[in-house]
């Protein structure tokens, strides 16, 4: 299937991601209106983010309530998609992310060609200019980062949290100097359920969180360096399962 062009986020009903959500009907059908003008790639995550199409906007109709997407390429992707429940979109306006959930998807013919069709979101999530959906890692299970060094043994480090803008990292020892701007590659990360993230990683700043023992926890955010696409779904393949599991046992709670 081919990779999403754009950077998907896990949608989030989060009192962190109120300042992000737009409630009004007029000014989400404006929003997506302008993504259709400027001709934006709409990427949508379905099977609980396990599959992905690329699409584009065709029609939007804040009036009637419902949006036209054009349909994926292939057949197979489109069966699974109508067969979803839930679907998330994202895409981009002028270079902010924009995302939203739609309950459906019904397949339709616009201006004699395949398309879907959708209701009109009740509301979107139109993110600030260059900022993530950060999500921690599991402390029972946590995620490990695995960095070659020259001359010396790989570095494994625990990821504290991620984002499809990069990783918080620490379990350095004092000896392992992570200053800004140092590049790591070919870094290591096993994404549970997903696969083996290879990336590089450059360091953009560190800190020191003293701890009640009287120790110091050393960390590092380091920003994923030119990350492919089929790298981002990965991630985001993931950040959508730990969200899931987090929702889940909220609710058995």
């Amino acid at each position: 299937m081919e990779s999403p062009s754009t950077s998907n986020r896990s949608v989030a009903s989060d009192e962190d991601d109120d300042r992000f959500l737009v409630r009004s009907r007029v000014e989400v059908a404006f929003i997506l209106k302008a993504v259709m003008q400027a001709g934006e790639i709409v990427t949508a995550y379905f099977n609980d983010g396990k599959d992905f199409a690329i699409t584009a906007l065709l029609a939007v109709d804040g009036n009637a309530g419902f949006v036209i997407l054009d349909a994926s390429k292939e057949l197979a992707a489109n069966k699974r998609l109508l067969g979803s429940d839930r679907i998330s979109f994202v895409t981009s306006q002028d270079r902010v992310k924009i995302q939203f959930d739609v309950p459906s998807v019904t397949a339709i013919e616009f201006e004699n060609r395949p398309a879907l069709r959708v209701p009109l979101p009740l509301t979107l999530l139109k993110f600030q200019r260059r900022e993530y959906y950060r999500v921690e890692t599991p402390v029972a299970k946590p995620l490990k980062c695995l960095v070659p060094q020259p001359e010396a043994p790989t570095l494994t480090l625990t990821v504290v949290d991620i984002s499809l803008g990069g990783v918080c990292v620490t379990g350095y020892p004092e000896t392992v100097k992570l200053e800004p701007g140092t590049t790591l590659e070919q870094c290591r990360i096993d994404l549970p359920e997903v696969g083996l993230l290879t990336t590089t990683l450059q360091v953009r700043n560190t800190f020191e969180v003293p701890l009640r023992n009287g120790t110091v926890n050393r960390r590092a955010g380091c920003m994923f360096f030119k990350l492919p696409p089929a790298s981002e779904a990965m991630i985001q393949r993931y950040i959508i399962r730990l969200e899931r599991d987090r929702r889940a046992k909220l609710t058995d709670r």
